[in-house]
């Protein structure tokens, strides 16, 4: 190898180390769950808010019967907020929570395209949850809402129908 090349070689090696370590000071060290809620501590205050009505809604399906299967499905598509068993049903259900309906309050705030996300996101899920707990055979599904207005929740069953 010539004086030039291992240089010019030197001087490649020195960049990348370079780069990698811009890279590694920019990726934030993983925290610990916060003990008790199992949620990461650097959750922002509509987050937790949004964890808190996830959990009343879980309170309120579980207490009707339905089984909980999965939470928070997140895809490129879209995220589930829960995912429950009715009986012999896949229910994937949507949490949403405002404080007034001054703009049609919650149920309202699930456009078309929400609705479109989520079943997009339910049907890439679809196959995984038939696996698990149908034996691979296809369930019936339905979307349910469960949604606070003012604080008052509501179950929404059978919120929208699959696009």
């Amino acid at each position: 190898m010539t004086d030039e090349a291992l240089r010019l070689a030197c001087e490649l090696a020195l960049i990348a180390r370079r780069r990698a370590e811009k890279r590694r000071r920019r990726v934030r060290p993983r925290t610990a769950p916060a003990k008790g809620d199992g949620m990461p501590p650097h959750r922002s205050p509509m987050q937790q808010r949004g964890d808190r009505h996830e959990a009343a809604a879980l309170r309120l399906l579980e207490s009707q019967g339905l089984v909980l299967l999965a939470r928070n499905l997140h895809t490129r598509l879209g995220e589930i907020d829960l995912v429950m068993r009715d009986g012999d049903t896949l229910v994937f259900i949507e949490v949403r929570a405002r404080a007034g309906t001054r703009f049609g309050g919650a149920a309202a705030s699930i456009s078309q395209e929400k609705q479109a996300r989520l079943a997009r996101a339910a049907g890439q899920w679809l196959p995984e949850l038939a696996r698990r707990y149908w034996a691979g055979a296809a369930p019936a599904a339905r979307f349910d809402a469960v949604v606070f207005d003012g604080g008052r929740a509501a179950w929404l069953r059978n919120a929208f129908e699959l696009p």
